[in-house]
C-alpha cells in the first residue's frame, strides 16, 4: 500500500456516501436496482477470493518444494553422481516444475477473473438502471436529464468496488507469500 492509502479509502468512502445520497434523491426505485445487484458482486468476490487464496497458497507451496529439491540436488551433487541418480533427479524436478506451472496458471487465472467479474456486475447495474430508467422516463416519472445524472452517479457509486477488488487480489497474493 502507498502512504496515501488511508486517505484514498476515506475519499472513496465519502464519494460513495455522497453518490448514494444523490442516487436516493434522484429516484428511489432506480437506487433499489443497485442494492439488488451489488450483493451479487460481493458474493462473486468472496468466492473468487477464497479460490485465489487456495491457488496462491498452492503455488507458494510448489515453489517451496521446487526450491528444496534444487537445494538438495546441488548440495548432494557428488552423491547423486556417485550413484548415477542424475536422470532421477531431473525427472523429479520436471514433475515438480510441471505441478508448479499448473498451480501458477490456476492462480493467475483466478486473480484475473476478479476485475472482469466486478465490471460485468457494474454493467448489469448500468443496464438495469438504463432499462428501468427509460421505462420511467417514457411514463413521465423522471426526466431524461435525471436518468442521465443517475447513470453517472451510479457509475461513481460502483467504481470503488472495482478498485477494492483489485486491492484485495493483490492482498491475496501478498498473504500467500
Amino acid at each position: 500500500f502507498s502512504h496515501h492509502c488511508p486517505e484514498e479509502f476515506f475519499i472513496a468512502g465519502i464519494k460513495g456516501v455522497v453518490s448514494f445520497a444523490i442516487l436516493v434523491n434522484i429516484n428511489l426505485w432506480l437506487t433499489w436496482i443497485i442494492f439488488v445487484i451489488i450483493p451479487i458482486m460481493v458474493v462473486i468476490c468472496k468466492v473468487l477470493n477464497k479460490k485465489m487464496r487456495e491457488t496462491f497458497m498452492n503455488q507458494r507451496k510448489m515453489i517451496g518444494e521446487l526450491n528444496a529439491r534444487i537445494e538438495d540436488s546441488l548440495l548432494g551433487q557428488k552423491v547423486v553422481k556417485a550413484f548415477g541418480q542424475e536422470q532421477k533427479i531431473v525427472n523429479r524436478f520436471d514433475e515438480i516444475n510441471n505441478r508448479l506451472e499448473k498451480a501458477s496458471v490456476k492462480a493467475i487465472f483466478f486473480s484475473s477473473l476478479t476485475n472482469p467479474c466486478t465490471r460485468f456486475v457494474n454493467s448489469l447495474v448500468y443496464a438495469g438502471v438504463g432499462i428501468l430508467g427509460a421505462y420511467l422516463a417514457i411514463r413521465g416519472r423522471i426526466t431524461v436529464g435525471q436518468l442521465s445524472s443517475f447513470l453517472s452517479y451510479a457509475n461513481q457509486y460502483t467504481k470503488p468496488f472495482n478498485e477494492i477488488s483489485g486491492v484485495v487480489t493483490e492482498l491475496q497474493n501478498a498473504l500467500a507469500c
